[in-house]
């Protein structure tokens, strides 16, 4: 039998939770090599690494792809704001079912798309080990 000790490194999965300014993208700043995925524009002041700002959910998907296929361009993945993505996937569901509103589906079904996305997202896209990811929240 194998006994082992100490720390483990692995890809660690942080949410950083906080109201509108403060501090939330500057203490995800301060994380191993970050690079922002700036959906809300925060980092303009800061001097970090950045993506284009997504204008859909499918190009922060392609963002988050791009990172994990080029792992050496960061350690930490910081996507800035939670919130903002959302409003990302609500806009693609609407889209793809000719909806102006997340409420125009059936009572909650909109909503239940949206966990749907949100979910595959996080657990399907957002891999990328052995490196941290960090959705911050407003």
């Amino acid at each position: 039998m194998n006994i082992t000790r100490g720390k483990i490194a692995k890809a660690q999965r942080v949410v950083i939770y906080g109201v509108e300014g403060i501090g939330k993208s500057t203490l995800a700043s301060k994380f191993p090599n970050p690079l922002f995925i700036d959906i809300e524009g925060s980092t303009g002041n800061m001097d970090v690494a950045r993506l284009d700002k997504p204008t859909s959910f499918s190009m922060l998907v392609n963002e988050v792809n791009f990172v994990k296929a080029n792992k050496e361009v960061c350690d930490t993945l910081i996507i800035d704001t939670a919130d903002w993505m959302e409003k990302l996937i609500i806009e693609q569901i609407c889209q793809a079912h000719n909806k102006t509103d997340i409420t125009q589906f059936g009572y909650g079904d909109g909503f239940v798309k949206l966990e749907t996305e949100i979910f595959t997202f996080q657990y399907a896209s957002i891999k990328h080990d052995p490196d941290d990811v960090l959705p911050l929240v407003d």
